[in-house]
Parts: C-alpha cells; sequence; structure tokens
C-alpha cells in the first residue's frame, strides 16, 4: 500500500473507493447484491485501499450499513488503519448532528472525516455543529466538497477548535477546473483532497493519450488515470464499481510510476 500523509489527517493509502451504487440508488436501499458489494469492499480492504467515501444518501444509507459489516471484519487495532468519509445532504444545518449520529450507528464505527454533498446554506452553524461532534466523538475531521477557495476560507474563519482537513471535488484527466484554484490551495494548506469522479463516468479511459499510455507500459486505461492523480501531491482518487474485479483493476494502480514523459504529456494534455 503506498500512503500520502497529511498535516491535519495524518497517512492514509493513496487510493481510495467510492461507494455510490452500492447497497441501491440514490436515496433508495436494495438488499439484493449485498453479497456482490460486500466483495468490492472486501477486495478494497484487501488490497490496501482504505480510504472509503460514502453518503447517507447512497442506497437510502444502506452503503454504509454495509461499509461497517465490511469494517466488522477487521480487529479492533486495525480500524486506524482506514479513513471513512461520510457526507450527508446539505438543505439543513439543524440536521447535521442527527445525521452524523445515524451515519455512525450504520457503520458501527467513528467518521473519519464528515463533509456535506455540496455548499452550506450557514456555514458557520454547520462548522460549530463539526466542532460538537468531534468533541463528542462522532466524528475525527471535518471537510467540505463541491466548493471553491472562498468558501473553504469562510469555512475556515468559522472554526474555533478544529480547522477544515478535507476537501472533496470532481478532477479528472478531463475535467481539470481545480487544478486552476482549489488543488494548489489544498496542496499548500496541506489538506487532504479527494478527487471525485476521476475516471469521469467512463469517459477518461476513452481519450487517446491515455489509451495510447496504457498500451505502452501494458497497463490499463483506468490504472494510468488514476496513476496520473495519484502522482499529484495531495490527491487522492476514489474511482467507483460495483465489480469485485474492477477494485482488483483499481488497485494494479499501486506500485509504480509514470514515466516523467508521459507525465509531461498528459499534464500538457
Amino acid at each position: 500500500m503506498e500512503k500520502k500523509c497529511f498535516k491535519a489527517v495524518g497517512c492514509v493509502s493513496a487510493l481510495g473507493l467510492g461507494t455510490s451504487g452500492l447497497g441501491g440508488d440514490l436515496w433508495r436501499a436494495d438488499t439484493s447484491r449485498d453479497e456482490r458489494h460486500l466483495a468490492v469492499l472486501a477486495n478494497a480492504l484487501a488490497n490496501g485501499i482504505f480510504v472509503i467515501d460514502t453518503s447517507e444518501i447512497y442506497g437510502g444509507g444502506h452503503a454504509e450499513e454495509l461499509v461497517g459489516r465490511a469494517l466488522s471484519t477487521f480487529a479492533r487495532e486495525d480500524r486506524d488503519k482506514v479513513m471513512v468519509i461520510a457526507k450527508f445532504w446539505p438543505d439543513d444545518v439543524e440536521k447535521i448532528t442527527l445525521a452524523a449520529k445515524a451515519s455512525a450507528r450504520r457503520l458501527g464505527t467513528y467518521i473519519d472525516v464528515y463533509m456535506p454533498h455540496g455548499p452550506l446554506p450557514d456555514i458557520c452553524r454547520a462548522v460549530r455543529a463539526f466542532e460538537e461532534l468531534i468533541d463528542r466523538g462522532v466524528i475525527r475531521f471535518w471537510g467540505l466538497s463541491n466548493v471553491d477557495v472562498d468558501t473553504a476560507e469562510r469555512a475556515r474563519k468559522c472554526a474555533k477548535k478544529y480547522d477544515l482537513a478535507a476537501l472533496e471535488n470532481v478532477y479528472s484527466y478531463i475535467n481539470r477546473l481545480d487544478e486552476h484554484g482549489v488543488l494548489p490551495y489544498a496542496q499548500r494548506e496541506g489538506l487532504l483532497y479527494l478527487a471525485a469522479s476521476p475516471l469521469a463516468r467512463g469517459a477518461v479511459v476513452e481519450n487517446y493519450r491515455i489509451r495510447r499510455i496504457a498500451e505502452r507500459l501494458g497497463k490499463t486505461p483506468v490504472q494510468v488515470a488514476l496513476r496520473w492523480l495519484m502522482d499529484k501531491p495531495a490527491v487522492v482518487p476514489i474511482p467507483r464499481t460495483t465489480r469485485p474485479e474492477g477494485v482488483l483493476e483499481f488497485a494494479g494502480a499501486y506500485g509504480w510510476k509514470l514515466p516523467d514523459e508521459h507525465v509531461r504529456e498528459l499534464d500538457a494534455g
């Protein structure tokens, strides 16, 4: 397993797993494929993919239950290896405390980083709720997703005890807007940057540069696209899949680096 280390959260695996699609659709649970989805999580944990991103809306919370079942196979002392990111729907800051406690119950453990799915209606009240949850041991850190630098800075000014620890935005080879703002900010501030949708729903693997480099290196386009992100400071990509074998392909992004000439080609692309 490769690690990346951050000022706030410490060291985490350089590759994560998103759980959208596990346990059902958005807001709706489906238990008919539980064994298959548990195998996805088991393959991730067995192959050093220890950043798990989940949410109350994935399968109406059932994804969190599946993550909890997968974590229950770990010895208690091994729980600290895993970074669980849990998100909530940001419609009402009043519900943050109850929502976090519900997610922790479904997970059967504390939440490492808790964050909204997007901008909050009252950021300072939300930050106060995060800090209270940290004091109560429900969560360890707080983060933000789908935000710009100004929003992150406003949130940090609200904090009295615990600083912002992580940011999660869409970032991939074909969606690189964050390279001009949020990503360098996260790198400069020592924040964990979670790259959501790093394969752009499969569009990245159809890119001709990615495919050509993959063929030359004997890797898959998925592995090249993930490795390009993993080689960047602060970035931990969180691809998602509902196939157990898909996680094994993700894990194949570990243990090597893109040659400099290919990094330059992709960076310039």
